[in-house]
């Protein structure tokens, strides 16, 4: 596996882009001497492969002789928070902190209340998000840890599920996954979270999406049907079961069935409007057809496929 691009997201979970992650871990000591250099590239090279262990396996080994021992324990952290073990990544950040630059500061108190946070120390991580507010120079950033604050202070007072944090930090590396065409990885991430929040319909609907990626079809579909019985509102569910019902199945009524769904929940659903008329064309009745994408122009008049389908059919726009 080779290094990831400047701008995807960190392999390690972070939810930073790689260049403002473990790239600068990478490359800001240049005075690592003989010995140690080639031992932290390969436990940086271990870790962009997410081989946890042997990553912290070989950081540990050189931690006592770098010149830069914070960047080495946060790479420690972050190796534990891949494999989940939140106690751990905790101690280690808490140990970086101790040796930490002011100008990491902020990225450090923010990855230790994430890591408290999903170990359930939910008033110790408001703790750490609190101190990101005291080095914070983005009035952006600080809405955002405010917004984590009072998510987390209604966690401490009993008014919400301190699983949900953990949940809702776990879509977000999912996402990042996905992003990286990590599909496999995505699809791991979501089952395991069914176990912690098996009633959450966006768990249910992520895997749908992910297994279409995969071309697991039937399963994507199992999974957009368990989203839209939790959420029978979830309209994007519909239409994914509509487009794979159309596009993979060749089930045309079936594809009309979801994508009329998906347009009564929200009539200005543009795609869905569209994607009613392909079905609608496959089943032979272009009237309809066309009257589907008569409605897509209302909604969004510059749509170019839906005015050239009309025309096709020998309608006017």
């Amino acid at each position: 596996m080779t290094l990831p691009g400047r701008n995807d997201p960190c392999p390690c979970g972070s939810g930073f882009k790689y260049k403002k992650c473990c790239a600068n871990k990478n490359t800001e000591n240049d005075a690592d001497d003989g010995r140690t250099a080639p031992i932290r590239a390969k436990a940086f090279k271990d870790m962009s492969e997410e081989n946890w262990f042997s990553a912290i396996e070989g950081f540990k080994e050189i931690l006592s002789d770098v010149r830069d021992p914070h960047t080495i324990l946060e790479a420690i952290a972050s190796c534990y928070d891949g494999l989940e073990n939140y106690p751990a990544a905790a101690e280690y950040y808490e140990k970086a902190l101790t040796v930490c630059p002011e100008s990491r500061l902020y990225s450090t108190y923010y990855r230790l209340g994430v890591a408290r946070a999903c170990a359930e120390r939910m008033e110790k991580a408001s703790d750490a998000f609190r101190k990101c507010l005291e080095f914070s120079a983005d009035t952006q950033n600080e809405e955002h840890i405010r917004r984590i604050i009072r998510q987390l202070d209604e966690t401490v007072a009993g008014n919400a599920d301190p699983k949900l944090f953990r949940v809702h930090v776990q879509l977000q590396r999912v996402f990042s996954d996905m992003d990286g065409d990590r599909y496999e990885n995505a699809a791991a991430r979501l089952e395991q979270l069914l176990a912690i929040d098996p009633e959450n319909s966006a768990i249910f609907y992520n895997l749908g999406v992910v297994y279409t990626f995969l071309n697991r079809e039937d399963e994507a579909i199992a999974y957009f049907e368990k989203a839209v019985e939790l959420s029978p509102e979830y309209v994007e569910a519909y239409y994914n079961l509509g487009q794979i019902y159309l596009i993979k199945k060749r089930d045309f009524s079936q594809a009309l069935n979801y994508f009329d769904r998906a347009a009564s929940i929200r009539p200005d659903y543009i795609g869905a409007h569209h994607q009613r008329g392909v079905a609608y064309e496959m089943v032979g009745d272009k009237q309809k057809a066309v009257e589907c994408w008569r409605r897509t122009l209302e909604l969004d008049p510059k749509n170019k496929q839906a005015r050239e389908n009309i025309e096709r059919m020998g309608g006017s726009v």
